[in-house]
C-alpha cells in the first residue's frame, strides 16, 4: 500500500512539474492586462475557510480547512491561499509554508478534510516535502 501511495505521489509531482506548478519564475500567458484581471479576480476568492490551532506535546498543529477553491487552486492562487492562511493564524514560516503548498499539489492530501501543518516538522524543501507525503 505504501509503495502504491508513493508511486501516486511521484506521478503527481512529475505531472505538476510538467504543468509548471513547481516552477516559480514562469510568466503567465496572456500579457500584463490579462495578469491584472486574473489577479483581481483571484484576490477576492476565499481559499481558506478556517484555521484551528491545536497545542500538542510536539508543538502546534494548525488545522487548515480549505474551501473548494483552495483545493483546486492553481500555482498563482497558492500564494494568495497561503496569505489567507497566515491572516487566519498560521505563522509565516518556511516549513509550514512547504507543508501547506504540498497539500493542494498532492493528489492524496488535497482531498483531506483539513490540511494539518505541524510546527515541529523540519524545513527540507518543497520536493522532499512532497516525496514524504507532506510530513517531512
Amino acid at each position: 500500500m505504501k509503495k502504491l501511495l508513493f508511486l501516486i505521489l511521484v506521478v503527481g509531482v512529475v505531472a505538476l512539474v510538467g504543468r509548471g506548478f513547481l516552477v516559480s519564475d514562469t510568466p503567465a500567458p496572456g500579457g500584463a492586462d490579462a495578469d491584472d484581471r486574473a489577479q483581481t479576480q483571484r484576490s477576492t476568492r476565499a481559499f481558506i475557510a478556517s484555521v484551528t490551532p491545536e497545542v500538542v506535546p510536539e508543538g502546534t498543529v494548525y488545522h487548515v480547512r480549505p474551501t473548494r477553491a483552495g483545493r483546486l487552486a492553481d500555482r498563482a492562487e497558492l500564494d494568495l491561499a497561503w496569505t489567507q492562511a497566515v491572516s487566519r493564524g498560521v505563522p509565516d514560516r518556511t516549513g509550514l509554508r512547504q507543508q501547506f503548498l504540498c497539500h493542494p499539489l498532492s493528489v492524496v492530501a488535497r482531498a483531506k478534510p483539513t490540511w494539518d501543518l505541524e510546527s515541529w516538522r523540519p524545513v527540507v524543501g518543497g520536493m522532499r516535502t512532497m516525496l514524504q507525503a507532506c510530513n517531512p
